[in-house]
């Protein structure tokens, strides 16, 4: 009676183990080969660039930037007038060298004011640029994430990243942005 225990005990476990070999041989079989994938990012928001979204996206921030530039222009000229004003008052009833002198000190009032203005300019740019960039990092991270998730990728990363290896999603992710560009002005 012990022995027919001790031969169905060994049975029994070397079904279990069996099993778990089986379930584990059947899981790595049905499991992609490669876990992570990546994409071409440059590829996508070149892409992304050419949708309509996007170029609705840039018409709107361009106008924000030109009305921008044209307030800050129409300031700066009242400025310049008022300067020339005042340069022109205090030249009244001087010799010719103070005359130079204040030539000179208004002509520097008159640099500063530009740099500035150029100064502003430059940082409003620098705004448009990173909202831009924002826009189109932020939609193609939105849609990366929706592809992964139905590809069952758990990373993803930047084609540049990537020495062998993995799944190039960026047709997928690049069919996606594409559609949901035209999606997004139906």
């Amino acid at each position: 009676m012990l022995k027919n225990k001790k031969t169905f005990i060994f049975i029994v476990l070397a079904l279990a183990l069996t099993s778990v070999l089986v379930f584990v041989f059947l899981k790595r079989m049905t499991t992609p080969r490669y876990q992570y994938a990546y994409i071409d990012v440059q590829q996508l928001a070149q892409a992304y660039n050419q949708t309509e979204e996007f170029q609705e996206l840039y018409q709107k921030i361009n106008e924000e930037f030109n009305s921008f530039n044209h307030a800050l222009q129409e300031e700066a000229d009242r400025q310049v007038e008022t300067i020339k004003k005042e340069k022109e008052n205090r030249k009244k009833g001087k010799n010719a060298s103070e005359q130079r002198k204040i030539e000179e000190e208004y002509g520097e009032k008159l640099r500063k004011l530009y740099q500035e203005r150029q100064a502003e300019t430059e940082k409003k740019q620098n705004e448009f640029y990173a909202q831009l960039d924002q826009a189109i990092f932020s939609k193609i991270n939105e849609v990366t994430t929706k592809v992964a998730e139905q590809e069952g990728r758990p990373l993803v990363v930047v084609k540049k990243a990537v020495y062998y290896g993995g799944k190039d999603l960026t047709p997928q992710v690049l069919a996606m942005l594409k559609n949901s560009g035209e999606q997004g002005n139906e």
